[in-house]
């Protein structure tokens, strides 16, 4: 079982500490069962039952990865993203067969991956949203702040908005430019932080795309681009 983050506690990975979601079968991979059970801490576990991460989650998972990122470091990110998704101890997932936990990667991984854009697409700008406004509509409320978000409203960001993005992601780890995604989702859709770290990574993801997509420079038109 999942322990439910309180807003103090989700917020604390934006201070650089800390890392836990929201929101089967074998067959869609959701669940994973084990050959045989892993013991820990006088509790056994037979399965892991794999569930979408946040974006708390996965934020957590690139402060794992640090500024240089390594194998192992990459390797331990992966341990921490499946742990919380999991629900389980780290220590569990360090137990699992390798190939159990290669499972469980593509799984948690997945959900973000199939959201993002392809950046080597060479059809990406056929593929462009640039919608004046992107409207994600939650089918459960996200609480965050004292408040309930049902609906998240997104638009193109501004000059001074890209601005302070792209000084965000200057650092050019994974880490600030998932920070810098999340900064200028904040600030264009009026979340409470608390509530957008709760979001899917799926939804997330697509939020963040969509913003940053009116950054993605179109072919070159003008005359300064006209051959001679």
């Amino acid at each position: 079982m999942k322990h439910e983050a309180s807003d103090a506690e989700l917020l604390e990975i934006c201070s650089l500490g800390g890392l836990e979601d929201i929101g089967g079968h074998e067959e869609d991979n959701g669940v994973v069962i084990l050959d045989a059970s892993i013991l820990h801490q006088g509790k056994e576990y037979d399965r892991l039952n794999l569930c979408e991460p946040s974006l708390y989650d996965v934020l957590g998972a690139a402060q794992v990865i640090g500024k240089r990122p390594s194998l192992q470091s990459i390797y331990d990110s992966q341990i921490a993203l499946v742990a919380k998704a999991a629900g389980v101890p780290q220590m569990v997932i360090q137990k699992l067969p390798s190939r159990a936990l290669d499972r469980a990667v593509e799984y948690v991984t997945a959900f973000e991956r199939g959201a993002r854009r392809e950046i080597h697409d060479p059809d990406l700008q056929d593929g462009l949203d640039l919608r004046p406004e992107k409207v994600l509509i939650f089918r459960e409320s996200i609480p965050g702040g004292g408040k309930e978000f049902s609906e998240m409203r997104l638009r193109e960001p501004s000059v001074a908005e890209r601005r302070r993005f792209k000084s965000g992601e200057g650092a050019g780890t994974i880490e600030a430019a998932l920070r810098a995604e999340m900064a200028l989702v904040e600030e264009i859709s009026e979340w409470h932080r608390a509530a957008l770290l709760r979001l899917p990574i799926s939804k997330f993801a697509e939020a963040a795309d969509y913003v940053t997509g009116f950054f993605i420079p179109g072919p070159p038109i003008g005359t300064a681009y006209r051959e001679i």
